[in-house]
């Protein structure tokens, strides 16, 4: 089956609360290649991957941070589609199918999209759905790229194809660099996946440092393309 050529990667930090109802969807879909990329979590994240049979990979000494394990995970592919997925349970697993259909109709990389034909997220405060927006609509004016959300990093396409996106981002903007470099350099679309709110425990994000640096690196990217 496709879906045994499809490795999950989920970057983790302390998600003991979700991570074991997140597997177990993701198994009753019928995935089961999935690597857990892992913060070095103080709880017993890992070990609850591991009754699983997930693949672990840790954080080492040079690669730290969400878009380091990102990046650590996809240097170390061993199937041929890579789907990131988000270890809060916020993501809904049925939209990998979709996601896959769509690259084997054409398309280099498929991302979801919590906003698409104006849809709203329901784990969104005001705080967020502003930064959402604002993001979003400066990644459309700088780089004319038709997307309706720059900050949800689900995504699916094919390992020979990410290799070339030649992603450097180690923190919370490898987001941004992603889906610029993708829509820039390759053939991207979008569906809607509605965002879901997370079971327990809340985000580990620092959203003021984390739009700061969205910003620079944004304008960064700018000056490249």
């Amino acid at each position: 089956m496709y879906k045994d050529n499809i490795e999950i990667l989920i970057p983790t930090f302390n998600e003991a609360d979700n991570i074991e109802q997140v597997i177990k969807e993701l198994n009753d879909e019928g995935y089961y290649k999935i690597t857990i990329l892992d913060a070095n979590s103080k709880d017993n994240t890992v070990e609850i991957a591991k009754k699983y049979d997930c693949k672990i990979i840790l954080d080492d000494t040079t690669i730290k941070g969400f878009g380091g394990s990102v990046i650590n995970g996809l240097n170390n592919l061993s199937c041929e589609y890579f789907c990131i997925f988000d270890g809060d349970n916020s993501f809904n697993p049925r939209q990998i199918s979709e996601m896959y259909d769509k690259v084997n109709s054409g398309h280099d990389f498929v991302f979801a999209s919590r906003y698409l034909n104006h849809e709203k997220s329901e784990d969104d405060t005001l705080f967020t759905k502003f930064g959402n927006y604002f993001f979003t609509k400066l990644v459309r004016i700088f780089f004319q790229i038709n997307t309706s959300d720059v900050l949800f990093l689900y995504v699916l396409g094919k390992k020979s194809n990410v290799k070339k996106l030649n992603l450097v981002e180690k923190d919370y903007s490898i987001c941004t660099e992603f889906i610029i470099k993708a829509y820039k350099e390759f053939e991207c679309t979008e569906i809607l996946s509605k965002e879901r709110k997370r079971l327990h425990g809340d985000s580990k994000v620092n959203k003021v440092l984390a739009g700061l640096t969205l910003l620079i690196n944004i304008i960064r990217l700018r000056i490249i393309y």
